[in-house]
């Protein structure tokens, strides 16, 4: 997803991609059991538009997935989308030996250096970022038995009702 400066036109221009899901392998590296999977390409729609050498980007993704449920471990799907806009400028110049400090950079603000931009790293944040840190299959999901691990969903389990916390015992002979 590398574009010359040059090449995008003032008016600017829209484009439509898949991307197949491999794309974001690297930005897993090492991690091992994500509760995750894409089930289809992700599908990114980039609009860029240029004044001199600032590019205003934005960009639309949706990709379908499948997690696992954090409260039940029963797998379910959900469609993922989320707008990102940036306004890309050139890095300034910096005398040697300094350090290039972008304080007061606003979140919109992305740096490139060079004739061309790289916007797969952009994007593939926008898709990381839209992963709910915890997924639930459904609001009201229950979970599972703390003691035999059984779908709360399904309904109520034996253990439920029938054994109560040994340390909360005594308390049944507890009369008022």
């Amino acid at each position: 997803m590398k574009f010359r400066i040059e090449d995008i036109p003032l008016e600017g221009w829209e484009r439509e991609s898949a991307q197949d899901p491999g794309w974001l392998d690297e930005r897993f590296a090492g991690e091992e059991g994500k509760p995750f999977r894409f089930l289809a390409p992700v599908r990114v729609h980039l609009t860029l538009s240029r004044s001199g050498r600032v590019v205003l980007a934005k960009s639309r993704v949706r990709a379908e997935m499948e997690f696992l449920c954090d409260r039940c471990l029963e797998p379910f799907s959900m469609v993922l989308s989320s707008d990102y806009k940036a306004s890309l400028k050139p890095k300034p110049t910096v005398p040697a030996g300094e350090e290039w400090d972008p304080e007061g950079k606003s979140p919109e603000t992305e740096f490139y250096e060079g004739d061309e931009i790289d916007l797969a790293p952009l994007i593939q944040d926008q898709i990381l970022l839209s992963i709910p840190p915890k997924a639930v299959c459904r609001e009201d999901c229950r979970g599972l038995c703390q003691r035999c691990g059984h779908n709360l969903n399904l309904g109520t389990c034996p253990c439920a009702e029938s054994n109560i916390d040994p340390r909360l015992e005594s308390l049944k002979k507890f009369r008022v």
